[in-house]
């Protein structure tokens, strides 16, 4: 039974994440305009905007309709906000990437405060906000974010159909919680045709507990709820016609549309984006098994990586001992286990292709910072109820190690997606090992402060004509980011430029090295971008 003392440290719990939600809320929406634009957001905008004419011109199909791989559930709610925002689209959809983001850090404290209590859900929270990659991220990624909601909130409502169907005394599944399941699927989908792996999730966690009640109660009562079955496949019927009303694709081909897709971004072959991994440059086509691995271990906080791995074997023994004393098992956990383990397993054996490092993902941390934090509220518990004492000797650095990563975002603002945890060297040492700043937001910040520069020192020129800039990346990155009276010129006229931009990815910065640097980003001391005068020279060092 729970006591008052239980209780009051639960209230306690609730306030602290709804401080930590509001915070973040607060902070994020205060800073959203230093964050630049990235390479995946003008696709996605289109895409937006195609499908939002599909359906104004009566399902009138397009050819490039038909051939997106990926749902527009994101793009297509970003373009209806644009229709009233008096924002540009870029920062309109920063704007809505933050208010999706929050229902992300929502959904991931859910998760961990239905499989671990108050505190578990606190320590979630804070696991997913202080990963610095994933972060930096919610700003203005179109894709990867979105899906990520969808994921934990697909996990959320799968462990918890799980509980009720364990505990049928103590609650029953309505018909509005089948009805909300087939949603939140619908909405993991409707980005990515991977959120279809939340169906085999629901279906693996229904044929658990129809084992765990033949195990506990008998054959008899087993086969008595095998009418969960059919639920599921309703729920999951439901869920892929939602799917489709956001991927027209999908509305045209149920089948065949999605399979094609699916097929296209686990094997995406139509260009080879050479990736970095450990100082070597390879083939995104064919990398190694240990990619995904070795790129977590370094971008992962360590006390993230820890807690996971201990919640591993806290849960392995769990098992084992319920398993022996006839008591439920822990399915719900399992469930979130398998879902941050099997996807990249899946991808190291199919030998998808991956490149730009954890961005694909970027759905694992908060099913993974929910194991973590039930693990930390775990261990914290235990060794307070042993001795007090023991209970702050843990929690001080925990405490210490979260200060820590407050203060490496603040150093990295606004470009967290970068970080590299202190054992793997830090930003510094990945810079030309691992990817880094591969997404082309960091111009805003560098061309910005171009303009300044010239303006503060050849006001007369500025003034006169035009600033002539070239560099590498999209065009989209100078065009949106230049000041006025700046001009982009290509990469092959670049020796007709004034300067010259570049940042670290496709070693960018190798361009031009002869000419004067004139402005650069650099955070924890390592330099992501640079703009060189393309009239001078580069003083010799004496």
């Amino acid at each position: 039974m729970t006591t008052s003392v239980e209780k009051r440290s639960s209230t306690i719990a609730d306030v602290l994440s709804l401080v930590c939600m509001a915070s973040a809320v607060l902070v994020m929406l205060s800073s959203v305009w230093d964050y630049g634009l990235t390479y995946d957001e003008e696709p996605h905008i289109r895409l937006g905007e195609r499908v939002l004419r599909f359906y104004a011109s009566g399902l009138e199909s397009s050819g490039t309709l038909n051939r997106t791989a990926y749902g527009a559930g994101f793009d297509a709610v970003a373009a209806l906000l644009r229709r009233v925002s008096p924002w540009d689209e870029f920062d309109t959809n920063h704007i809505a990437c933050v208010f999706v983001a929050q229902l992300g850090l929502w959904g991931t404290w859910k998760l961990g405060r239905l499989l671990g209590g108050a505190w578990a859900g606190l320590f979630a929270l804070c696991f997913t906000l202080l990963t610095p990659v994933y972060y930096g991220h919610q700003f203005n990624n179109p894709k990867d974010i979105p899906f990520a909601v969808g994921y934990v909130w697909g996990l959320y409502f799968i462990a918890r159909l799980w509980l009720r169907l364990s505990h049928p005394e103590q609650c029953s599944v309505r018909f509005r919680s089948w009805i909300a399941l087939s949603v939140v699927l619908a909405l993991g989908m409707s980005v990515r045709l991977g959120g279809a792996v939340l169906i085999c999730y629901l279906l693996l966690g229904v044929v658990l507990h129809l084992l765990e009640t033949w195990r506990l109660r008998g054959w008899s009562a087993a086969w008595a709820a095998k009418g969960l079955l059919a639920r599921v496949l309703v729920t999951s019927i439901l869920a892929w016609a939602l799917m489709a009303l956001a991927w027209p694709r999908a509305l045209f081909q149920p089948v065949a549309g999605p399979a094609a897709a699916l097929q296209s971004v686990t094997r995406f072959t139509h260009y080879d984006s050479p990736t970095w991994l450990a100082g070597a440059k390879i083939s995104s086509n064919h990398v190694p098994w240990d990619y995904l691995p070795r790129y977590f271990a370094a971008q992962l906080p360590e006390l993230s990586s820890v807690c996971f791995v201990l919640g591993l074997g806290v849960l392995a023994v769990w098992t084992w001992r319920s398993f022996r004393l006839g008591r439920p098992l822990p399915g719900a956990h399992w469930i979130v286990v398998v879902a941050v383990l099997l996807p990249p397993a899946y991808a190291a054996l199919r030998g998808s292709t991956l490149y730009n490092g954890l961005r694909h993902f970027l759905f694992l941390i908060p099913p993974l910072s929910a194991v973590a934090g039930v693990t930390l509220a775990l261990g914290l518990s235990r060794a307070w109820r042993w001795r007090q004492a023991a209970g702050l000797a843990l929690a001080l650095p925990v405490a210490a190690l979260a200060l820590d990563l407050v203060l490496s975002m603040r150093r990295l603002h606004p470009h967290q997606h970068v970080y590299f945890n202190r054992t793997s060297g830090g930003v510094a040492a990945a810079v030309g090992r691992y990817e880094t700043e591969y997404y082309g937001s960091v111009y805003r910040e560098l061309l910005g402060a171009l303009g300044e520069r010239v303006w503060r020192e050849q006001r007369q020129r500025y003034l006169e004509a035009p600033i002539r800039v070239s560099g590498c990346g999209s065009k989209l990155f100078f065009t949106k980011n230049l000041p006025l009276n700046f001009e982009y010129r290509s990469m092959r006229q670049s020796h007709r430029a004034d300067y010259f931009a570049s940042y670290v990815r496709d070693e960018c910065l190798r361009h031009h090295q002869r000419r004067e640097l004139v402005e650069s980003v650099e955070r924890d001391g390592a330099t992501l971008a640079v703009a060189r005068d393309m009239k001078r020279k580069q003083p010799r060092a004496r």
